[in-house]
């Protein structure tokens, strides 16, 4: 390790950690992959700690753990096993508890024949991951259509949630509950993925695109899910967190065969997601050599601003993006969203 890498390795006490070495930032991400077996031989305490904490930022941590629990088990590492040790109960309990409240919540929609989408999280937890447990989720998020808002959000406040009245943003088409009781219990109703006004002209991910017949049970497939992983990655968040990607890769995996490759172009193209989608699947075909992320994007090509998407986008902006490093990438993530305003656009724009 270089003075470099070691001054990088230390993290900022009372402040945002520093950024991984660049050999640490690549063996975080090759041990946020859920499905590989890579792990080092030894690690130093104050690396291993400096590792896991970016892991638990970047959404990654229980994946990380697992790789690295049986050299955590020396007994100058054991302390630092303990601490991650405990983190990673603690968010398996809270995210049974959001279980729960999401299993009863989608049940008390169904009984009152409000279509709603559950996205994300415990649905990708469920369906794209090898086991439920390395995809931790931190609230609740479903998908509506907007004309059925009021009398979805009738059934949620019926269920014990309450309104935030400051986290309410028509504009965004966003709207955040609490739970009364289990006050750490957050639900998101969106009414569209891409959050922001001046991209929704050009690429929308709303109820009306994923569910074109109406019925939630057609979302229900690996095209959709990757849909949405790579806008939810590209448009929402811009590639903020090393989870998003992970969904991706995940996501791609998972979608085999020639009919849900058209149904994911017939997706893409009523929805204008193309740019986004490509950009997140160049991103993670890139940070985890996958050939099927290659494969998809290549049959999603070509398409206008890809090149200009890799540029912008790579994982020296993704393991930036939760250490003190994170506004000197703001430039890229900036230029990024620009090429997704000025991409190509939908065929149709279908209403929600």
């Amino acid at each position: 390790m270089s003075t470099v890498d070691v001054a990088e390795a230390v993290p900022l006490r009372g402040g945002t950690p520093r950024r991984l070495s660049r050999a640490d930032g690549r063996l975080l991400i090759a041990l946020a992959d859920p499905e590989s077996s890579l792990a080092p031989m030894s690690l130093a305490p104050e690396r291993a700690h400096l590792l896991l904490s970016q892991a638990e930022r970047h959404g990654v941590l229980p994946a990380v753990l697992r790789k690295l629990r049986p050299i955590l088990a020396s007994a100058d590492l054991r302390p630092v096993r303990d601490d991650f040790v405990a983190r990673f109960s603690a968010g398996v309990a809270f995210n049974m508890q959001l279980r729960v409240e999401a299993k009863r919540l989608a049940t008390a929609l169904r009984a009152a024949h409000q279509p709603a989408l559950l996205i994300k999280g415990h649905d990708f937890a469920d369906n794209i991951y090898p086991d439920p447990v390395l995809r931790p989720t931190s609230d609740i998020d479903i998908i509506v259509p907007l004309k059925s808002l009021a009398s979805v959000e009738a059934v949620v406040a019926s269920s014990g949630f309450g309104l935030l009245p400051d986290q309410r943003d028509d504009e965004q088409l966003e709207r955040k509950w609490i739970h009364s009781v289990h006050r750490r219990l957050m639900l998101e109703i969106q009414g569209n993925l891409v959050h922001a006004p001046g991209l929704r002209s050009k690429l929308s991910l709303g109820f009306a695109e994923l569910c074109p017949h109406g019925d939630p049970a057609e979302a229900a497939r690996p095209s959709t899910r990757l849909a949405i992983a790579g806008v939810h990655a590209a448009s929402s968040h811009h590639f903020e967190l090393l989870r998003l990607v992970v969904d991706v890769l995940q996501a791609a995996r998972r979608l085999q065969g020639a009919a849900e490759e058209q149904t994911l172009e017939d997706l893409v193209r009523r929805s204008g997601i193309r740019l986004a989608l490509v950009a997140a699947l160049d991103l993670a075909a890139t940070l985890y050599d996958d050939k099927r992320c290659r494969e998809i994007g290549r049959a999603l090509a070509p398409v206008r601003f890809r090149g200009a998407a890799r540029l912008l986008i790579n994982g020296d902006v993704v393991m930036a993006m939760e250490t003190g490093e994170r506004a000197l990438q703001s430039w890229r993530r900036s230029l990024f969203r620009e090429l997704l305003k000025r991409g190509p656009g939908r065929d149709s724009l279908p209403s929600s």
